[in-house]
């Protein structure tokens, strides 16, 4: 889910961010996953559906 993420709108911005703050592709990966991970998490504790913000 993180691979196609990163290729989407707003994870595609914070993606390219982290690669352009010097980050190697993995590192960038892991944190998109990890952030990712807690969303889902807060979403099924909560039980709410994702709504994304449009900036």
């Amino acid at each position: 889910m993180c691979i196609r993420a990163r290729r989407k709108g707003h994870w595609k911005q914070l993606y390219e961010q982290y690669q352009a703050r010097g980050l190697r592709k993995t590192q960038a990966l892991v944190i998109l996953a990890r952030k990712l991970a807690r969303i889902a998490f807060a979403l099924m504790k909560k039980r709410e559906d994702y709504i994304p913000r449009t900036a």
